[in-house]
């Protein structure tokens, strides 16, 4: 998914700061201390090749550089491709550094506008010649047996193009006591969608596909001044067109990320809600998606169906006021904790979000000519 600025920090960790200080200074100047040799790695071809789109987080594409740095897997056996998808600050210029310290061979590359992580991850594996290929995201960090753990699987498995790896929130983070307008990820198990945030390809599978689709789901803009940027979907097509075309599917409980839980706010929300349009694309294309994520062949959620039932509801009781009864469904499907603070803001949020999904579906559907609520 393309990925919008750092917004507020939720790892249950403290920020650290410093303060001025009436400090004695030396009457010499102090020699500037010499940056660490980058450390020799031998001359090999890499088994795996690691992909990491990114878009104005340079800070936290560096803490994503330097867990890589932790790997078990020997740090000669893989490669690092960084793309900066067209940012508006300087991200190849603050992660180069860096290279002269990292144990591995790190390669930084630019592309020349900004169209989303789906053709940021297709020039980062395109520019690698390794066998596999893994993609996490800038605001993850891969745990030490991340990549160990899916080449392993990867090699005892020739007939698995994709495979997905298990994704948890940080530590001490508990998804489903937050409050407010929340972005996680959180993959215990094998899904339909392969989240592109810790998922791995055999290069042949990608080749064969062609890869991530560069326009699907891809949202820059909403107009309004710095509006963050939304991807959906485009990991989840890349995902499915290798299965359909004929390679088995793994999932690797051993290789774990972190990734980061982040307040994006209402209208992002919103907007997301409306790239569900992308749902019905998926549906008619790979009909294997639609019978895994769907609740039933003609509607994604049951909270979809009950939101359209209690619009009809409402316009029928305008004649019929027993009609409104069928309201009811969707006020309980939706309905927030009465403990949550903004008890009414967070329902007409919800109201918001949801007429957003039913319009991009619909819309969807006409295009597609499917029935899809």
């Amino acid at each position: 998914m393309a990925r919008p600025p750092s917004l507020t920090d939720t790892r249950a960790r403290q920020a650290s700061g410093y303060r001025d200080a009436a400090v004695a200074r030396p009457t010499e100047k102090p020699e500037k201390p010499e940056m660490p040799e980058k450390p020799d790695i031998p001359a090999m071809d890499p088994a795996i090749a690691v992909v990491i789109p990114t878009f104005n987080r340079p800070g936290r594409c560096a803490e994503a550089l330097a867990a890589l740095a932790c790997q078990t897997l020997p740090p000669a056996a893989f490669e690092v491709v960084v793309v900066d998808d067209c940012s508006t600050e300087d991200t190849i210029g603050a992660l180069a550094p860096l290279e002269a310290t990292l144990p591995y061979r790190l390669q930084l590359l630019r592309t020349t506008s900004n169209r989303g992580p789906g053709h940021a991850r297709n020039v980062g594996w395109r520019a690698t010649t390794a066998p596999f290929v893994a993609f996490t995201d800038d605001d993850c960090l891969p745990e030490p047996g991340w990549l160990e753990a899916a080449l392993k699987h990867l090699q005892a498995h020739p007939d698995v193009g994709v495979a997905q790896g298990q994704t948890r929130a940080p530590d001490g983070v508990d998804v489903r006591q937050l409050q407010g307008w929340y972005v996680w990820r959180v993959v215990p198990e094998a899904t339909p969608y392969f989240d592109a945030c810790n998922v791995f390809y055999r290069r042949q599978a990608l080749e064969r596909t062609g890869g991530f689709d560069d326009e699907i789901g891809w949202w820059p803009s909403f107009g309004w001044p710095g509006a963050t940027p939304v991807a959906w979907g485009e990991d989840t097509a890349a995902a499915w067109a290798v299965v359909d075309d004929g390679w088995a599917r793994g999932f690797v409980a051993d290789a774990v990320v972190v990734h980061e839980v982040e307040q994006r706010g209402l209208r992002w929300h919103v907007k997301y809600g409306y790239l569900d349009r992308v749902i019905v694309a998926l549906a008619v294309a790979h009909p294997g998606y639609r019978r895994e994520a769907f609740w039933r062949p003609w509607a994604y959620r049951r909270e979809d169906a009950a939101f359209v039932l209690a619009v009809a509801g409402l316009l029928g009781a305008i004649r019929w006021r027993p009609a409104a009864v069928a309201v009811a469904p969707y006020l309980w499907l939706r309905r927030p904790s009465i403990r949550k603070p903004n008890f009414v803001p967070t329902c007409l949020g919800y109201v918001a979000v949801d007429v957003a999904r039913a319009a991009g579906r619909l819309s969807a559907a006409v295009k597609y000519r499917t029935f899809v609520l």
